[in-house]
């Protein structure tokens, strides 16, 4: 029997919320738009029976996403091979566009205090947000609700977990409730040494101290009204080098004589007894047991301390005559990279709200309609004056509003929206532009059977010009001037993404899901010399991308089969894209996992692979590779097994052994080039949490 009406908006941000409770007749679907749109993909049940400390190992399974080498803020990700300038990651609706800086990722991601991850891929519909031109990961953290139990009135859950490949991990989590209020204190620590890469040798600095914590305090007015506050704060700490994504391990230290002469050793390293050898024309520093040493001051390491914190007060309501549901929120961001022996600290304030309103039409339809805000400032160390002119601190505001209209119409959804953005931008000299932008979204499943549906959509937005940036945003370089500019005329970048997809299932045994996608992205924005050390952003270019992801899996009983693959291939004015903070082409990625889980005991053992075809291409022409100038990335392959243990309901016990076979490799997200950092080799990891 096919069903009456189908609720799902083909938007970025895909609701989970049941409208049953206001439209009876209505049968929401939360994911009938191919692979463009996946909730729940990580779950406070999933982050309790994973080892896992980063958002890259909870991710393995999405073939389309992507995360680089290292920890922490040396990893940077792609989503369809889009760079992290043209994607988001939102933590309870907040989010930022910025760089601190560009060797250092921008996103901040502690697992343990999330409730739940969905993701997002290609160009938003109207009710998406700002800038919400090629995906997003949406995030909301962990409440005390979504812990109590029924008749609970306080809880506590521990965690703490070990890696061979040098780490260890720790949290405790206390929360409770008394009439009508409920609150919640969590913390996680989480401490990593320098982990060794597949080949066995040392990653220098690679180091990572990581802290997490989260506070929040709700209150139910009545049955339809809720507020709730919280902040959260995450630290990501120890001696990184300047350049976080690249590895010097294996650049040695060498010495240069003069006017033909051999070299001479520095005092201090006479002193530390070091020696020269000779290699040809090349001399290298051994140390006094005579080996190699890597030429770490090359990338300046120093002790780092980098912090995102981010307060949010936010007010939930329901059946309010026409409105059927309603979210409100404030918050801000503090985004601050310091290094106190160089007394340096730069910050990004990022202040924002939104209102995100639901009125159901008859029986069969709904509108979603809102406004979104956020303003941004980055503030550097210093700020300097060049050539008479005092430089200022970047700032931008940018306001949203939206309306999109969900009409049930018998087999068929139809999604259509509107979006107005609007964006002030002042650069660091002063000079300001601003623009506005309308964007139309429309889309339509068609439900061919109670099994089968079919989609596309057609969706349109902009992200406005993004800050330079901000640790180098005094105006002054290296001894010279360094001043970023802006074209009074420039236009937001606009992302056009075309789609079509399919969902099957049959019984709960079998599903399959694909989609393939057509994006434009015209009026790309870069910095553009106009004269010696003055720079302007500027629109340069059309991007364009285009691939598919396809996935399937199977269950019977306590047996799980499962794979997926993505392909995309993004290029700038015909040319292939190789920029980390724009586009990246990927290696076409496969996962594959098998899994069985017993009913008693309560384990489950399993298997996860990722594997990521080579990939050759020649960004200075249009050949896809074979050129003179060709770049060739090296396939790979990357195999996981686990087992998970539930002794008790409030009880898990994990074991995994990551990357079994040691394979050493470097992701595809990363920079180009054998100095960019490769991937921790094997891993055995053991966690346990306990709920009580």
């Amino acid at each position: 029997m096919r069903k009456h009406f189908s609720l799902l908006p083909l938007a970025m941000l895909v609701t989970t919320a049941v409208y049953a409770d206001n439209l009876d007749v209505i049968n929401v679907v939360s994911e009938n738009t191919g692979a463009k749109s996946k909730t729940n993909v990580i779950t406070t049940e999933s982050i309790n029976r994973s080892t896992e400390t980063e958002l890259k190992g909870l991710l393995k399974d999405e073939p389309a996403i992507n995360f680089g080498g290292g920890r922490g803020t040396s990893q940077w990700f792609t989503i369809r091979g889009m760079g992290q300038d043209q994607v988001d990651v939102k933590v309870d609706d907040a989010y930022t566009d910025a760089q601190l800086f560009h060797h250092q990722g921008r996103f901040m991601f502690d697992p343990a205090l999330l409730k739940k991850v969905s993701v997002q891929k290609g160009t938003g519909s109207a009710s998406a947000g700002i800038g919400a031109t090629s995906g997003a990961i949406v995030a909301e953290t962990v409440s005390a609700k979504d812990l109590l139990k029924d008749g609970q009135d306080i809880g506590f859950k521990l965690n703490a977990g070990v890696s061979s490949n040098k780490g260890w991990s720790k949290g405790a989590t206390v929360y409770s409730r008394a009439g009508m209020m409920d609150a919640l204190i969590s913390g996680n620590w989480v401490k990593e040494s320098e982990y060794k890469a597949g080949n066995g040798y040392k990653i220098k600095n690679s180091a990572l101290g990581q802290r997490g914590l989260l506070a929040k305090v709700g209150a139910d007015l009545n049955e339809d009204h809720r507020i709730e506050l919280s902040h959260r704060q995450e630290r990501h700490y120890g001696v990184r080098a300047l350049r976080e994504e690249f590895d010097f391990s294996q650049d040695w230290l060498t010495a240069n004589g003069r006017n033909g002469t051999p070299p001479a050793l520095t005092k201090e390293q006479r002193a530390n007894g070091y020696t020269l050898n000779q290699e040809g024309n090349i001399w290298y520093v051994l140390d006094r047991n005579g080996n190699k040493m890597p030429n770490t001051e090359n990338n300046a390491p120093r002790y780092r301390i980098t912090t995102n914190d981010t307060s949010k007060i936010e007010w939930t309501g329901k059946n309010m005559g026409l409105i059927s549901n309603a979210k409100a929120n404030v918050w801000r961001s503090v985004i601050s990279r310091e290094e106190p022996s160089e007394r340096s600290r730069i910050r990004l304030i990022a202040n924002g709200a939104n209102v995100n309103l639901d009125s159901p039409i008859g029986e069969s339809h709904l509108i979603k309609y809102g406004v979104n805000y956020r303003d941004q400032e980055g503030k550097p160390n210093s700020l300097t004056v060049q050539n008479g002119v005092q430089m200022k601190t970047q700032k931008k505001r940018e306001v949203g509003v939206y309306t999109e209209g969900i009409w049930g119409l018998g087999a068929f959804t139809l999604t259509t929206g509107l979006r107005y953005d609007h964006f002030n931008f002042r650069a660091m000299d002063g000079s300001k532009s601003k623009k506005g932008s309308v964007n139309p979204s429309v889309g339509l499943i068609y439900e061919v059977t109670n099994d089968l549906s079919l989609n596309t959509s057609l969706n349109y937005a902009t992200r406005s010009p993004r800050f330079h940036e901000i640790m180098l945003s005094s105006g002054a370089s290296r001894g010279g001037t360094a001043v970023y500019s802006i074209a009074n005329n420039i236009k937001p970048e606009k992302s056009r993404n075309a789609e079509v997809g399919f969902n099957y299932k049959f019984a709960d045994s079998l599903s399959l899901n694909g989609s393939y996608f057509w994006q434009t992205v015209q009026d790309t924005h870069a910095f553009t010399q106009i004269r010696q050390g003055y720079y302007e952003i500027q629109n340069a270019g059309k991007l364009r991308n285009h691939g598919y992801e396809l996935g399937a899996a199977y269950k019977y009983e306590g047996l799980t089969l499962r794979t997926g693959v993505a392909y995309s291939k993004p290029e700038l004015d015909g040319r292939t894209v190789d920029s980390t903070v724009t586009a990246i082409p990927i290696g076409r990625t496969w996962t594959t996992g098998a899994s069985y889980r017993f009913e008693k005991p309560d384990v489950e053992i399993g298997w996860k692979g990722r594997f990521v075809q080579h990939t050759s291409y020649d960004s200075t022409t249009n050949n896809r590779g074979g050129g003179a100038t060709t770049t060739k990335r090296p396939g790979y392959g990357v195999n996981d097994f686990y087992v998970t243990w539930k002794p008790a309901k409030n009880v898990n016990l994990n074991l995994a052994l990551n990357n079994a076979f040691n394979k050493y490799y470097r992701s595809h997200s990363q920079r180009a080039g054998v100095s960019t950092l490769p991937e921790p080799g094997r891993d055995v990891r053991l966690s346990v949490n306990y709920t009580f």
